[in-house]
């Protein structure tokens, strides 16, 4: 699993699909298939073909989404 990154270290109004997965510390590509299956928020605006998310939303999601169990 990638390591997370510190929202500080991230941009304050839009997120990419790769700095969502930073923020989560998994893939682009894991991100889009949560998004693909609506397993995530969709997207909140389009840049062009560029999906992107406000951070608090995502953040908002991490905290309440449902975690694997060991």
């Amino acid at each position: 699993m990638a390591t997370r990154v510190d929202p500080k270290e991230l941009p304050t109004d839009w997120w990419t699909a790769e700095q969502c997965a930073a923020f989560l510390g998994i893939s682009a590509n894991t991100w889009r298939s949560y998004v693909a299956r609506e397993q995530a928020p969709q997207p909140d605006r389009m840049f062009g073909r560029s999906p992107a998310w406000r951070p608090r939303k995502i953040q908002a999601w991490d905290v309440s989404r449902p975690r694997r169990r060991n």
